[in-house]
């Protein structure tokens, strides 16, 4: 037996053993696996094949408009501000959309009108005024028109932002259509803990916006004494803040530059368990609100946000008394802090924030973010890189409220509110991540970074249900597809057996290494096999073994011509090498263009197909070759004859 003969055998046992190495994560489980064992990667079954999670989600339109009018009245402001026109533009809670500009100068009012008609006239409508706005006042809202065309632009961006989002997670084989005004988003598979990170990773906005905080206000000053700060502990003292737990706190700080104290009044509630109707379980996003069996005379148990738990207190006390009212230009806003490791009680807090309403700053400003650690704290931060227009109005932003704090909002959750102690320019700034746990703050600083790359959506998803479904094709049609498989590579084997004898035996011996190879670079590569697939395996199947037959009837004909043996097998695997390469070749064109132009399981059959090209053409000229090498080797002399 010659050197090359023995590494050749030597190859192609290690790359057996290599194979089942590759599936063995595909077949058991990785607790069951050793500590040190080298793959994870397993295959995927696409939802055709085992079902996954069916998630249908809506758009909220409302808050849609009231970006478009938050846009509106900042050009509106800076215009002003240019124009050195006195006046006032305040954005309305009711009607949504709603914006009304209050002038000092009466007789400037219709050249305003003019100018707001002519630069917005496509995207407003006119309204009635309120009583209380005075007579100098021009009120409009953003028009049903524009809000139809931002609900289809909506649709479709998020279709497209939810996808990337998908496809960054590593999902394979997602479904995500657009279906009247809702979004179906199918995810194969139900490994719960992979199928919870992508949902949030699906609902998260990814809106980013800067907005000033209005520290010392005469509102949180009300509400600061209402809620009551009693004792060195500063425990409450209203009966339904005790109830809910609310605690009314200040943060006191002195800026750098100058020597005014600053009083930020808030208050401070820790998430919580109640029992809660349907409508508010749906608003919570409660998981157990698709469970019928957890609901009890009405109501499921689900964990309450403090965030929540503020808003229904501030709620009962403007339906008390009206002065509790949330003025239309201000809003409170919250921040997310985890429980301190020396704490007893162990529930996350929500601390508030009251902000001026509007958006001095949004993400359209920002060209980059990247991960990266606060070389002070330590703390996971995500660094910023503003565009030419985002470096501009964040250096003049932070210049204007020096000594105030600027809150950063991501999907309506304050991230940081840092105290502002001079302008800062040169388009850098940092959001650092909340929490006291590190290995959390890794992850959502990672994935803040991917939704902020892949771009946010227009406007924040509701989800209305979620259910898990069986194989879209049907148990019924799993096991066809089976036994249709089985069937036919069993005849493949016996006609292959019966014709080609011992040389048969080492074809089935290649059909059987090609489906391993197969299988194992689709692990490798953490593929997700359909039917569509499934075809593709079975085609390249029958492609491999029709390249063994080329082979075989032209060693026959050159045994036939006189040929010995040895000669017969050379110039039979190097005469059809052509006739299978031309084969592989118009196949892999094939598969290429499918590939380039085509999706979903059109796109998985062209992957498999282009895999099977590869492994038709391993198989035929060298694992084969191997077999017949050795059939040589083995008989001492010249051969004289070859069973085939």
């Amino acid at each position: 037996m010659d050197r090359s003969l023995k590494w050749r055998t030597l190859a192609l046992i290690a790359s057996i053993f290599l194979c089942i190495g590759v599936l063995a994560p595909s077949f058991v489980d990785n607790d069951k696996l050793p500590w040190w064992f080298p793959f994870e990667k397993k295959i995927n079954l696409g939802l055709d094949l085992q079902g996954g999670l069916h998630i249908v989600y809506s758009i909220d339109l409302d808050r849609a408009v009231d970006d478009k009018a938050s846009e509106i009245k900042r050009d509106l402001d800076s215009r002003f501000a240019d124009d050195k026109i006195k006046a006032t533009v305040k954005t309305l809670e009711t009607p949504v959309g709603g914006v009304v500009v209050l002038l000092e100068d009466a007789t400037k009012r219709d050249q305003v009108k003019a100018a707001i008609n002519s630069d917005y006239g496509k995207d407003i409508s006119a309204r009635e005024c309120a009583p209380t706005d005075g007579p100098n006042a021009i009120c409009f809202r953003v028009s049903s028109t524009f809000a139809d065309t931002i609900k289809k632009s909506a649709l479709a961006n998020a279709v497209t932002t939810i996808r990337e989002r998908i496809d960054e997670k590593g999902v394979a084989e997602p479904t995500v259509v657009e279906k009247g005004d809702e979004i179906l988003v199918e995810l194969p598979g139900l490994n719960k803990e992979v199928i919870e990170e992508t949902r949030n990773i699906i609902r998260r906005t990814a809106k980013l916006e800067f907005k000033v905080v209005d520290d010392g206000s005469e509102y949180m000053r009300k509400l600061f004494a209402k809620v009551g700060s009693a004792g060195k502990k500063g425990d409450p003292t209203d009966p339904l803040a005790i109830k809910d737990e609310i605690r009314a706190e200040i943060d006191q700080w002195r800026p750098e530059e100058g020597n005014t104290m600053h009083t930020d009044y808030y208050l401070v509630a820790r998430d919580r368990k109640e029992w809660v109707t349907a409508e508010e379980a749906k608003e919570l996003e409660c998981s157990a609100r698709t469970d019928k069996k957890a609901f009890k005379d009405g109501k499921v148990e689900c964990n309450v946000p403090g965030r929540f738990v503020i808003d229904r207190y501030v709620k009962a006390l403007a339906a008390q008394d009206p002065s509790f009212k949330i003025p239309d230009d201000r809003q409170l806003a919250y921040e997310l802090n985890d429980a301190a490791p020396t704490d007893s009680d162990t529930r996350p807090t929500w601390r508030s924030y009251w902000l001026d309403k509007a958006v001095r700053l949004t993400g359209s400003g920002i060209n980059d973010a990247q991960g990266s650690y606060d070389p002070n704290t330590n703390r996971p931060i995500v660094l910023l890189d503003f565009n030419r227009y985002g470096s501009r109005v964040f250096g003049d932003l932070t210049a204007e409220i020096v000594g105030k704090k600027l809150a950063t909002i991501l999907d309506d959750k304050v991230k940081s509110a840092p105290i502002i102690n001079g302008a800062i320019r040169g388009g850098r700034a940092s959001i650092t991540m909340g929490g006291s746990d590190p290995t959390r703050q890794e992850i959502e600083r990672n994935e803040l970074v991917n939704v902020l790359k892949t771009g946010s959506l227009p406007a924040p998803l509701k989800e209305e249900s979620a259910s898990e479904i069986g194989p879209t094709l049907g148990m019924d049609a799993i096991e066809k597809t089976r036994l249709s498989f089985g069937l036919g590579v069993l005849l493949v084997f016996a006609i292959m057996l019966g014709v080609y004898k011992w040389s048969g035996m080492v074809a089935v011996f290649a059909v059987l290494y090609h489906v391993l190879l197969t299988l194992a670079v689709m692990a490798a590569f953490g593929a997700t096999l359909t039917l569509p697939g499934i075809a593709a395996v079975v085609l390249s199947v029958g492609m491999t073994v029709d390249g063994n037959i080329l082979i075989y009837e032209r060693i026959r004909d050159e045994l036939l011509l006189g040929k010995s043996v040895r000669g017969a097998i050379d110039l039979g695997f190097s005469r059809a090498f052509s006739a299978i390469l031309d084969g592989q070749l118009t196949t892999a064109a094939a598969g290429w263009v499918l590939l380039q132009y085509g999706s979903g399981p059109i796109k998985g059959f062209a992957v498999m197909l282009l895999v099977g090209v590869f492994t038709t053409l391993l198989v035929n000229t060298w694992v084969t070759r191997i077999f017949f090498d050795w059939s040589i080797s083995r008989k001492k002399g010249t051969a004289s004859t070859l069973s085939i």
